[in-house]
Parts: C-alpha cells; structure tokens; sequence
C-alpha cells in the first residue's frame, strides 16, 4: 500500500485532495528553506561563506568545525564591506563588523531593532518577566525604575560588601595553599616549581562561580549564599541547573528547543519551579520583617542605620517602595531579583576567569598591577571605598582590555520589526533590509577589528587605554564619528543597567586578589595555549576551565 492510500485511509480524503495538499506543504517548505533564502532574498546577493549543499544546515557545519566565535571574525576579515551575511541553518543572518552600523542599531535605530521573539521567549521561560524579556516603553520604565538601585550611595556599600566576600576567597585560598605545603595532590591540586617558586595549581572557574554568587546575593538579597565556604544546597544546585540549561548544543539551535521535554529541559523547568519557591519563601519573609517593623513605629520606618528598611540591597528597595505605593507585586519583585542574580552573576564570573588568564600570561602586567593596588592597601585595615577604587588608572584598564578581548557576552543578535536602511562607514551606500531580518551586532569582532585597533588589536595591552582621554568615547582615535565600537555592557536603551556594579565587583576582587597573590600558567596551559577554547553558554567562559599556578605573593 502506498504513503497516498495509507493517509487516504486515515483520514479519509480522496487521493487527489492529498495529492494538493501534500504538494503543497512540499512547495512551502521548499520555498521557505531553500528558493527564497539562497535566490530569492534580495540580501543572498551580499558576500559570504558558501552554504552547505544540504539547504537546511546553511553554514552551521562550518560553525560546528571550529570555534564558532573564530569562524566568525574569519569571515569578518574575509569580507572587508564591513557586513556579510551566513546562514543560521536555512535563516540568512547578517553579520556586521562596522561600526556606523552597530552605533545605529543599538543607538538610534533601537526602536526598530528588537531581540528576537526566541530569546525573549527563553528569557521569560526561565527568569520570568523582567527586563531581559520586556518590550518597548514597559522597558524603558522599568528599566528608569530600577536603575535608582544602582545610584552612587548604594555603590558604595556594596564596595564594603564585595571587599568582604573577596576576603573570604583570600582566606579559603591561603589555607589551601597552606595545605598544600604539607601535602601534594589533594582534590587533583599538584604542588609544583616555576622559575625556583613552589605554586599550587588552583581551577579559577568554580571558586569564581561562588565569588560573584555571594557578591551578587549581597547586592541583590543584602546576603550572600556563603558559596566560598559551603558550595552545596538546594538553592545553589537549583541555580547552577538554571545557568547550565542556556549551554549552547546543536540541540538548542533549533527552533523551539526550550519547549522539547528532553532531560536537560525537564532538569531546568524543575530548577526554576524550586529555586522560585526559595524566592518567593526569600521575599515574604523580608516583607514580614518590613510590616513588623512599621507596626513597632507607629506606621512609619525606622530612620536608624541598622532597620531593616534602610535600602541596602535591591530587595529591600523593591519592597519599600511596594509598601509605600509606589513599586510592583511580589510576582514582579520576585522576577526582578532572579534577574539580578543571575544576570549580574554569570557573565562577571566568565569575566574574571579571561583576566586572571590574561595576567597569569602577561607577568608584567600583573607586577604593575599589583603594585598599584598595594599603595591602595598600604597602611589599611578595612575596604577601599568606591571612589578609591574608581581612581586606579591601571586597574581600569586593565578590565577595559580584558573586556574588549575576552567580551563575556559576544553577540548581540536583533530582528527589524520594519523596513531599514542601515547606515555603512567609508562612504558605502546604505543597506536596504525587510522587516524581520535577522542581524547579529558581535562586540567580539569589533573589538579586536585591527582596521579599528591598529596592528596590535589581538594583545592584551592596558597601556592602549592610559592614553584615551575621552571617556564618552573610548574607541581609538581612528574610529568613524557616530562609530561604536566598544561595548561590552550593550549601548542605548538596553545597556546593561548593572554595569557599574559589575565593573565594581570586578575592581574589588581583582584588587583583592592580586594584592594577595601572584598567579602563573600551569605547564599544561603554556603547553596548550591555542587550544584554549570557548564553552557558549549565557556567556563566554574559557574551556576547558583556566588552571593557574597560585602562591603567596611577595
């Protein structure tokens, strides 16, 4: 019996009824994977890589031989009219390394250009509504409203909070290394000599999952989740399930990935149900406290420095302002809070991870650093403040270059919601795009661009910021005008609200952490230095995870 009679029987339609149909759900599925992309679309005439023969894999093949961050700075390089298009298998996608183009994108053309519906989806699935997954002015207001947590006087609490957090990794650090010298190779940890000095050999990754954990608990819940000392329970196994379900696999490039009941998503759907409870437990009881407490003063807050309300932490402000009229629901501030955790947590994790490779790989960087934090701790038993903090030239650029390199988030992808024309540098014609074009905006590419750069775009070299004068545009002076370049935090409307934070919790523990101890490569990692790879997940972390030789330093 023939496909055609076996459908016919099931569904009772005549032969040639199926016929059509079949025919015509063939024609549709041709057209939309293979005539329109490769023939049709008027931008399959742009420059770029040669497709798969097989029409729904597109250039993702090529993608998958390589590191798909280098695959698509070759192709940048390769194609110098600064945008080229790829396909994310049978999508064609637009690639653009110019910097007239980014600037108009994230700046004025904003509007136009949204996050895709899947990651907005995504985001939602996971974090709830919030300002990852808003759209148009209920973002903009949102993101006004929340921006009053990241004011200049909670900044310098927070300095207080992370010193203490970073002193905890000091301590934890110290008595490995103490233990190391009296026994060799315990947890896979070798003591060993380098240049006549005995280091112990310490994976970064997870002791920088848990730092920026407790810090971001501290900003967020005004506590931390004492990862450092005791990474176990519930809430931290939840929320490590949660980070690992955005892990980028040939599986989750397909449409619709985060709806498929596989045993990842089913693992994450759980997480997220859990680690909510937790919150939500979290956030009533704060609240509690709070009535409590305007029950105890006659219906007003407590004006003294240790009451509950005084606005340490983002929770607490979400919920005073609740309960004065003028914030959003417990659903709301709960949403809000995971957010904060979670995005506020795993890129400063992956960007810490880059910077110590980089200074473990440039020594003399690392001793001009550290020499310039200890005139900071000379003489000083508590925390650096804020502002002290912010006055270290060195260290500033020292993270701004680690950020231009090793970007945590590397692509910033956006869909037109109409018809544009995209602005291009050199005296190139604008480019016409239909409604619903995918572009992919890569601060990766632009950031190690050597046409923006110079010849030295792929070293890590702080000195290149010491000489930048201009703080509201720190491209190189041979950068186009309105070009943007630089931009690891985002730009325009949907920068990243915590960016101060992250950079302040980056400046802290560096701080901390050099001023206490002197880092080297490993044997295995100078070995193997080209093989460092990328895991794309949330963010860009090193793979596999940086192993750095660790003593005290002198």
């Amino acid at each position: 019996m023939t496909l055609v009679a076996l459908v016919e029987k099931a569904t009772h339609q005549s032969a040639a009824s199926l016929v059509v149909t079949l025919s015509a759900i063939f024609t549709y599925v041709f057209y939309k994977s293979w005539l329109y992309p490769y023939h049709l679309d008027p931008l399959s005439k742009i420059p770029g890589p040669t497709p798969s023969r097989i029409p729904f894999l597109g250039n993702m093949l090529a993608l998958t031989k390589k590191k798909p961050m280098m695959a698509l700075y070759d192709w940048a390089m390769e194609y110098p009219d600064s945008i080229y298009r790829y396909y994310w298998f049978s999508r064609l996608t637009l690639m653009t390394s110019d910097p007239v183009t980014a600037g108009y994108v994230l700046g004025k053309g904003n509007d136009n250009w949204l996050k895709s519906k899947e990651t907005e989806e995504m985001f939602e699935q996971n974090l709830g509504h919030s300002l990852l997954s808003m759209k148009a002015s209920e973002h903009a207001s949102h993101r006004k409203y929340l921006a009053k947590g990241f004011k200049h006087t909670y900044l310098k609490s927070m300095a207080i909070a992370f010193h203490g957090v970073a002193q905890d990794l000091v301590g934890v650090w110290e008595e490995r290394l103490k233990d190391k010298a009296e026994q060799k190779d315990k947890e896979k940890e070798v003591r060993w000599e380098h240049g006549g000095k005995a280091y112990t050999t310490i994976d970064l990754e997870p002791s920088f999952y848990c730092l920026t954990l407790d810090s971001i608990g501290q900003f967020a819940l005004g506590r931390g989740y004492n990862a450092i000392k005791s990474p176990i329970g519930p809430d931290f196994d939840n929320y490590k399930i949660i980070v690992d379900s955005f892990q980028v696999t040939l599986l989750t490039m397909l449409p619709l990935s985060n709806w498929i009941p596989t045993k990842t998503n089913r693992r994450a759907w759980s997480a997220v149900r859990e680690f909510n409870s937790s919150m939500e437990g979290i956030v009533q009881e704060r609240k509690q406290r709070l009535l409590e407490e305007i029950k105890a003063h006659d219906g007003e807050f407590s004006q003294d420095a240790g009451a509950t309300s005084q606005k340490k932490d983002m929770l607490t402000m979400l919920l005073v302002d609740q309960l004065i009229g003028e914030g959003g629901t417990d659903l709301q501030i709960r949403h809000d809070v995971f957010t904060a955790i979670f995005a506020g947590h795993e890129t400063t994790s992956a960007a810490l991870s880059w910077t110590f490779y980089q200074l473990a790989s440039h020594p003399e960087v690392q001793a001009r650093l550290r020499e310039e934090t200890r005139e900071l701790y000379k003489d000083r038993d508590g925390a650096p403040s804020y502002d002290e903090l912010n006055s270290l030239p060195y260290l500033n650029s020292v993270i701004r270059e680690s950020l231009r390199l090793w970007s945590p988030v590397p692509l910033n992808l956006r869909i037109s919601v109409e018809d544009d024309y995209l602005p291009r540098n050199n005296g190139l014609e604008p480019l016409f795009v239909p409604a619903r074009t995918n572009l992919q905006i890569p601060m990766f590419i632009l950031q190690r661009d050597p046409k923006i750069w110079g010849p030295d775009s792929l070293s890590f070299k702080p000195e290149r910021w010491l000489t930048s004068t201009d703080k509201a545009s720190p491209c190189p002076p041979y950068s186009p005008p309105n070009g943007l370049c630089y931009f690891p935090f985002y730009h325009g409307k949907r920068s990243c609200v915590g960016n101060k934070i992250a950079t302040l919790e980056m400046k802290t523990h560096i701080a901390n952490l050099i001023n206490t101890f002197e880092f080297v490569e490993t044997p295995e990692l100078r070995a193997n230095r080209s093989e460092i790879d990328w895991r794309w997940s949330i963010s860009l972390k090193p793979c596999p995870g940086v192993r750095l030789g660790v003593r005290r330093a002198e």
